[in-house]
């Protein structure tokens, strides 16, 4: 299985190389006149025999033959990731499923080459829905494989951690399927756009087998360690809102505590300093004492309230 860097750009060069050798010659001698194969005199019939299965019109010739050679690879390569995924110690749930539902996509891609799956799809559901989407109920078929089709990338493709050189490789690949099917839709115009549409579709191809091979070299970095581990989402922190404890007794009330401002004109001096005596006596006594009459405290008073109960004792008894 080509993973390495050199292996990749190999394996490039030799699609570049496939798909100018199928797409090239009939490109040329449609749109610009020039014939890469010339009159061959007594051997023109062979010659045109060649002409004819390097050419794109029809389904039997060099380009549908390698659309089907590179869509049966990424259909091979595609199972190789679903058993690499299914056998993963590293992760709970490695998700193998959708690579299997891949790969029959690939499968049902290599026949619609050769076999008219399109059409026959297309055209049952123009007679269920009784709506022609469509040339010929076209657009149905589009749609659907359309949907399938992100729906297997979604759960695939975009699980990788190094999801960003597949992903961008499947979306080149996909426009030139997109590109297929506009030629389709419009070839009622220009019968020269069937050309460019099978010319697009093995591109497409191409491109989707360049796309599970990097799947695998992300995936199996991604099983040695290779790749850069995913930040782990911090959990936010709560504020909580700190409010000053109570400092009165489960016996008391909130208006009789040591805090409470004292009216001097109509309590006396010897009242006041009789009730804060009282209050400090009863608070301290309750602090550190318990009796086995009296309840304890719901909650116990800190080092820092206790200074401050001391603090407004001495300023109460001041006052």
């Amino acid at each position: 299985m080509p993973t390495r860097p050199a292996a990749l750009f190999a394996v490039a060069a030799i699609q570049i190389c496939v798909t100018s050798l199928a797409v090239i010659p009939c490109l040329g001698r449609e749109f610009t006149a020039y014939d890469f194969l010339p009159d061959g005199g007594e051997y023109s019939q062979s010659v045109d025999i060649l002409r004819g299965g390097i050419g794109l019109q029809g389904q039997a010739h060099l380009a549908g033959w390698f659309t089907h050679i590179s869509l049966l690879l990424a259909t091979g390569v595609t199972l190789i990731l679903r058993s690499i995924h299914r056998n993963r110690r590293d992760a709970t749930r490695p998700g193998f499923r959708p690579w299997g539902a891949l790969a029959a996509l690939w499968i049902l891609a290599s026949l619609a080459t050769t076999v008219p799956i399109g059409p026959a799809v297309a055209l049952a559901m123009r007679e269920v829905t009784e709506t022609s989407f469509g040339p010929q109920g076209l657009g149905w078929w589009v749609t659907l494989g359309s949907l399938y089709l992100f729906i297997t990338i979604s759960g695939t493709l975009f699980r990788l951690q190094e999801k960003l050189p597949p992903v961008l490789t499947a979306t080149s690949g996909l426009l030139f399927w997109c590109a297929s099917t506009v030629c389709i839709w419009f070839s009622a115009t220009d019968p020269r756009l069937l050309l460019l549409s099978n010319a697009s579709w093995l591109i497409g191809s191409e491109f989707m087998l360049f796309t599970m091979l990097l799947a695998v070299r992300g995936s199996l970095r991604e099983i040695d360690g290779l790749c850069k581990p995913k930040k782990p989402a911090l959990p936010k922190k709560k504020h909580r809102s700190i409010s000053s404890p109570a400092i009165y007794s489960s016996t008391e009330k909130p208006d009789n505590s040591a805090s409470t401002a004292i009216d001097f004109e109509e309590v006396p001096m010897n009242a006041a300093d009789e009730q804060h005596s009282e209050t400090n006596e009863d608070l301290i006594d309750e602090e550190t004492y318990s009796s086995d009459n009296e309840p304890p405290l719901q909650r116990r008073l800190s080092k820092a309230q206790r200074r401050r109960l001391r603090k407004l004792t001495r300023n109460g008894r001041a006052a």
